[in-house]
């Protein structure tokens, strides 16, 4: 008898009322079991969690990855479908099959994912993680709207500031206690002769307590507190300030007064925060630290190593301007910008992986539409059989339950698949469209927008002496191997060399 090939399950929802309304993970564990007993498959273990997309830290995906990596003899995943397995592109590295050896099931697509697939494979299997994380950025620009619009009509959208607490999901009254916390810090600070760390200190003397766990509040707490234009009526979102309903907590000259005491007390104001660009995103070559980013002479961004490990590193006082990377990064980017030429090929590409899908589609629909058909003829035959008194009710219940069950998950499946792949064409053609415009996209947006996009473009991004090391995150990698100034010679690359 041939050996089973051990494997791993991973199911996963969106949210957990998907959990508890019970119509995702059940069914995709059920269609992953059937998928195993067909396949010759044993799942030695089953992973499954309801987490929001937009949350960092999957637990159960970690275990898997965890398991996967103490246990040697399982290399095989399956799960329903690309979006359930990748939120985004760090799954994705960490899944790679070129790198990790890993067969990846993806069951109800039908497709099986190996080293030894075929580049057309993975290029379409690219696209499709492009395309989850499309979903998720479209769904976090719907939940920045919603948040955006309960700002605007002047509600907090978390926690309120201290001294402040919800009555409901909207209206903020002040706190009993808290509040007169607040007061009594801007009361005294705002006299201009006090010192935030002898404030807090005062405070704490005067029979302010800050909260049961910190009698005592830190001056940099301290510091926020009084710069924070929620205590006289504003809500800041996104460094703008919109008009809150939630009451005043101190008025708006005590307010300044408290503000001009910053100047004295030679403490920064902290409402004005800086936004770099590459903040977090770039490590040293050499000790793998942070490269952190500092302003000289109120004006020019430089950015170096923090060389807070152990060893030592060369590169900690080797300083360099975000223009010097501004103009390298430049470059990366339009390596990866698509000719017209290759965007019509990856579309054709696409074409033709939605041909083979339909083509594939088919066999399965008569498939599950037999199967179907052959499980009710059993039913109408155990019916038969009872009838005519030839086994026990229990019998007939206990059988016809199951058959049912299997139909049921039948049906399901069949239903699944009455779900066009147009879609996924569509979806591919705006984003190779999006690709050819990357760079012109990119010079225009603001900050935080090329944050966003280099975080796509990128899996990781280095200093070394002063020169910008980096590498492209699938499938982008796959158009920055070639000068795109020869088209001809980039596609005959894709069609012969991408492994």
């Amino acid at each position: 008898m041939e050996e089973k090939v051990k494997a791993v399950s991973y199911a996963r929802v969106s949210s957990t009322e998907q959990e508890k309304e019970g119509f995702s993970i059940p069914a995709q564990q059920d269609l992953l079991r059937a998928f195993a007993e067909k396949n010759n498959i044993e799942i030695v273990k089953e992973f499954s969690e309801a987490e929001t997309a937009k949350d960092t830290g999957r637990h159960k995906f970690k275990e898997m990855l965890l398991y996967l990596k103490k246990n040697k003899d399982v290399k095989t995943i399956l799960v329903e479908k690309t979006d359930r397995l990748y939120r985004n592109f760090t799954d994705y590295v960490e899944l790679d099959v070129d790198k990790t050896e890993y067969t990846v099931c993806l069951v109800k697509e039908g497709t099986i994912l190996t080293s030894q697939s075929s580049s057309h494979e993975k290029l379409v299997h690219g696209l499709k993680v492009l395309l989850a994380k499309n979903f998720i950025d479209n769904l976090r620009e719907e939940t920045k709207k919603g948040r955006l619009k309960k700002v605007q009509e002047g509600y907090f959208i978390s926690y309120p500031p201290y001294g402040y607490k919800k009555i409901n999901k909207k209206d903020t009254i002040l706190h009993p206690q808290q509040s007169k916390f607040v007061k009594r810090a801007f009361e005294l600070y705002a006299q201009g002769n006090i010192s935030l760390k002898n404030l807090a200190q005062k405070l704490y003397d005067e029979g302010y307590i800050y909260t049961p766990s910190h009698p005592k509040i830190s001056a940099g707490h301290l510091g926020k507190m009084l710069a924070n234009e929620s205590y006289i009526g504003y809500i800041r979102h996104n460094n703008q300030l919109y008009n809150g309903k939630h009451p005043l907590m101190v008025s708006k000259q005590l307010f300044l007064k408290a503000q001009k005491a910053f100047k004295k007390d030679g403490k920064p104001d902290t409402r004005f925060g800086h936004n770099f660009l590459y903040k977090g995103m770039i490590k040293c070559s050499e000790c793998g630290c942070a490269i952190t980013s500092e302003i000289k002479k109120n004006k020019w961004i430089y950015y170096h190593c923090t060389g807070n490990s152990q060893q030592p590193c060369s590169q900690k006082k080797q300083y360099i301007k975000q223009e010097e990377i501004d103009l390298q990064i430049d470059k990366a980017i339009q390596k990866v910008v698509i000719d017209e030429r290759l965007a019509d090929y990856v579309n054709e590409l696409l074409k033709e992986s939605y041909n083979e899908m339909q083509l594939d589609t088919q066999e399965k629909h008569d498939y599950l539409t037999t199967e179907i058909k052959k499980s009710k003829n059993r039913k109408d035959k155990l019916l038969d059989m009872y009838m005519d008194g030839d086994i026990a009710k229990e019998v007939w219940t206990s059988k016809t339950n199951e058959i049912d069950k299997q139909i049921l998950l039948l049906e399901n499946q069949l239903k699944s698949m009455k779900i066009s792949n147009e879609e996924f064409i569509n979806k591919g053609k705006n984003i190779i469209e999006y690709s050819k415009q990357a760079y012109n996209l990119y010079k225009k947006q603001d900050t935080e927008e090329k944050r966003k996009l280099l975080d796509i473009l990128f899996e990781n991004i280095a200093l070394e002496n002063r020169v910008v090391k980096y590498t492209y995150k699938k499938p982008f990698c796959y158009f920055a191997k070639c000068d795109l100034s020869n088209i001809d010679e980039l596609v005959d690359y894709i069609k012969n060399n991408i492994k």
